[in-house]
């Protein structure tokens, strides 16, 4: 059986709630741990550890989640979508720019994508898209929520977008 790693991304403020760091060490206990990276970054949300997780699965027949694969979106999305995916593609950019930190540590293109399907409007909206937590949702979830408050992205799929 071959080991298939993967990562995910915690951003943890040294003021920050208990349930971030609950969640991390949740997410360390649960999984098989291949390496933690761990950096210091002074973003605009201010200073705190980035910790770059990543964890195994073994390969096997009984896996319920196959090995990730590249997907391409514009094949996923449709035309409308796919632009709206891209203005989000483009905003996580610069957030991550911004803070100093990769583009994945923001919101994955599965989550954006995600995003897309369920157009959310509120907090509680985003914390409904597989793999987004309370912390990138208090962190950067703003920012995505007022590109589709501005122009509801999506609604109208023949329509450009409005962003």
């Amino acid at each position: 059986m071959a080991l298939l790693t993967q990562f995910a991304t915690f951003y943890v403020s040294p003021f920050g709630e208990k349930s971030v760091t609950d969640e991390l060490n949740s997410f360390l206990r649960s999984h098989r741990i291949v390496n933690v990276e761990k950096k210091l970054i002074d973003g605009e949300r201010g200073t705190g550890w980035l910790f770059l997780v990543e964890y195994g699965n073994t390969d096997s027949k009984s896996s319920q989640s196959p090995p990730s694969q590249r997907v391409d979106y514009r094949e996923v999305l449709n035309a409308a979508e796919y632009a709206v995916y891209d203005k989000l593609r483009v905003l996580r950019k610069e957030i991550a720019e911004k803070a100093g930190i990769p583009v994945y540590a923001v919101f994955t293109n599965d989550q954006l994508a995600g995003m897309i399907k369920k157009q959310p409007k509120t907090p509680k909206d985003l914390l409904s898209v597989p793999g987004i937590g309370e912390s990138r949702v208090k962190q950067y979830g703003e920012a995505f929520l007022k590109q589709f408050a501005e122009g509801e992205p999506g609604q109208n799929e023949t329509a450009e977008p409005p962003f």
